[in-house]
């Protein structure tokens, strides 16, 4: 059973936490990113992902077997691929969640939206709702996706991992010669990230520092007389874009900027730096590759 109580803070889950498995007689209360308090006196055995960041979470911590359906591009790991697909970016199939009858929804509130978070929950559905926004945000999601489905110290592990990795990059890179990058999210609009993105804390973490960083909207659009003016050293080109390979020869040419004059523009795999997930490591290190090319000359 799962109860819901009161508005709170968010509170993050501390590396040095260590719970009881779910063998003991307790319940596991947490905070979703709403500020929502659950309680969860057993691991639900019915769970519906509806963003593959979460799939990817939920199996990373080993609760694959729980998860009945998941969303479009829910396509890491493979055996994620098996699973129905009931979300995609148009919306939800109410009808086949409620069919598949979850005890557990877990969505991520930008992506989905609160509406479809609320009409779930008016159908009677319990939603825990995500919404990471950094590296310490991905390791706390380990930590409770490890707790909610009954394998907390796998979700430890997990999470232990991921902070090793991280810190070991920054050491790596902290005094290195800072180098500016302009991250190319969408052409048609031409779309980029602020400075609240996980891929500007990525790029931070590098050594770079994001040239739209001061933007207030998440994933703001621009003119391509402010990517001018900004003037990036490094331009990194999101894999995700249609005819990507197109679009980098576009940016060539425009020899005015310096990443152009220098041929500093790079495709980067956007399941690695877009999805939150222990694979932003990997992200991480090809970004962190790169962004050295352009200091290299």
């Amino acid at each position: 059973m799962i109860c819901r109580a009161g508005v709170l803070a968010l509170a993050l889950v501390s590396a040095a936490f260590v719970v009881p498995p779910w063998g003991a007689a307790r319940a596991f209360e947490v905070e979703d990113d709403r500020g929502l308090t659950f309680t969860f006196e057993q691991p639900p055995h019915r769970i519906i992902s509806l963003a593959p960041n979460i799939t990817e979470l939920l199996f990373a911590v080993g609760a694959g077997p729980q998860v009945v359906a998941v969303s479009e591009y829910s396509d890491y790991p493979a055996d994620a691929l098996a699973l129905p697909r009931i979300a995609n970016a148009l919306g939800v199939d109410f009808e086949r969640v409620l069919g598949l009858q979850p005890d557990l929804v877990i969505a991520w509130l930008s992506g989905n939206g609160r509406r479809v978070i609320e009409r779930l929950e008016r159908l009677g559905i319990t939603v825990f709702a995500t919404e990471p926004r950094r590296f310490a945000d991905v390791e706390r999601l380990l930590q409770v996706f490890g707790e909610i489905t009954g394998d907390p110290r796998e979700g430890l592990i997990q999470a232990s991992q991921l902070r090793e990795q991280v810190a070991g990059l920054r050491e790596r890179y902290a005094s290195r010669a800072l180098k500016s990058v302009f991250y190319l999210l969408s052409q048609r609009p031409l779309m980029t990230i602020n400075g609240d993105h996980m891929i500007s804390e990525l790029v931070s973490l590098c050594g770079g520092e994001n040239v739209f960083d001061d933007y207030r909207l998440l994933a703001p659009t621009v003119s391509i007389e402010d990517v001018m003016n900004r003037d990036a050293d490094v331009i990194l080109i999101s894999s995700a874009l249609p005819n990507v390979d197109q679009v980098r020869e576009k940016w060539l040419r425009l020899k005015d900027l310096k990443a152009a004059k220098h041929e500093h523009i790079y495709v980067i795999d956007a399941d690695l730096v877009n999805r939150q997930t222990p694979r932003l490591v990997q992200g991480a290190a090809q970004v962190c590759r790169l962004i050295d090319r352009a200091r290299a000359g």
